[in-house]
């Protein structure tokens, strides 16, 4: 899941980088983008989506999921430390600005530790274990919408799948997907909130074997997603 996209820096709308969170006035609305693989540090292939929302609620804020985006054999490594890194920035933002609505916008392995975080259900492949979701239901009431892009746990078919993709994306079907989520599995909590976007074509969310399918999401469904997150926002 390489990229040649160049990362875009981390943008807060209507406030200071050089200030500390706890001394800025929270915003109404916050965004946490994570990247794909390998793509440099910053928003990544998120950073489209993360743009359109900052664009469309002014006073909006928004952060980086900061964690390795390496792949190869550092992936699982990756994963692990970004579950981490999206757990322990979301529940730092919302106990300094617990009023503030928040949004989750993560591409290819950025959708998978937000995915992972949210959802649970272990991640064996990648040497996680534990099923519990590591955002508690108390924190995970503040995240109003989500937007999963490439994401290799896709379930296709789930009630918040959108795309083309009609891979079941699940193990007992042997079907060839990177990452795929055990039969049966879904995201109830946040399933109405969630909106995955997976074409057949993709290699990485799907089965299939068109690379560039993977870093089209943010072209294709852009103006989609940001519909659905204005949707989920007051």
């Amino acid at each position: 899941m390489k990229s040649a996209i160049a990362a875009i820096p981390l943008l807060l709308v209507g406030s200071s980088m050089a200030a500390p969170l706890e001394k800025r006035a929270c915003p109404n609305i916050h965004i946490f983008g994570a990247r794909e693989t390998t793509a440099p540090a910053g928003y990544g292939s998120a950073g489209t989506v993360v743009n359109l929302i900052l664009n469309a609620h002014p006073g909006s804020t928004a952060e980086v999921i900061n964690y390795p985006a390496a792949g190869g054999d550092s992936y699982a490594s990756s994963v692990q430390a970004g579950v981490k890194a999206v757990t322990n920035q979301i529940n730092s933002f919302a106990a300094s600005c617990p009023n503030t609505q928040l949004v989750y916008v993560g591409y290819s392995q950025g959708a998978q530790i937000g995915d992972d975080a949210l959802c649970g259900g272990g991640d064996p492949n990648q040497g996680i274990s534990s099923t519990a979701a590591t955002i508690s239901s108390s924190v995970g009431s503040k995240i109003k919408a989500v937007i999963f892009m490439g994401d290799p746990r896709q379930i296709s078919g789930a009630s918040y799948s959108v795309g083309t993709s009609k891979n079941p994306g699940c193990l007992a079907d042997q079907i060839i997907q990177f990452d795929p989520r055990p039969s049966g599995f879904t995201c109830s909590a946040y399933a109405s909130r969630i909106q995955a976007y997976c074409d057949a074509a993709d290699p990485y969310c799907s089965n299939g074997n068109n690379a560039a399918t993977h870093q089209g999401y943010g072209s294709e469904y852009g103006q989609a997603a940001l519909k659905f997150v204005n949707s989920k926002l007051t």
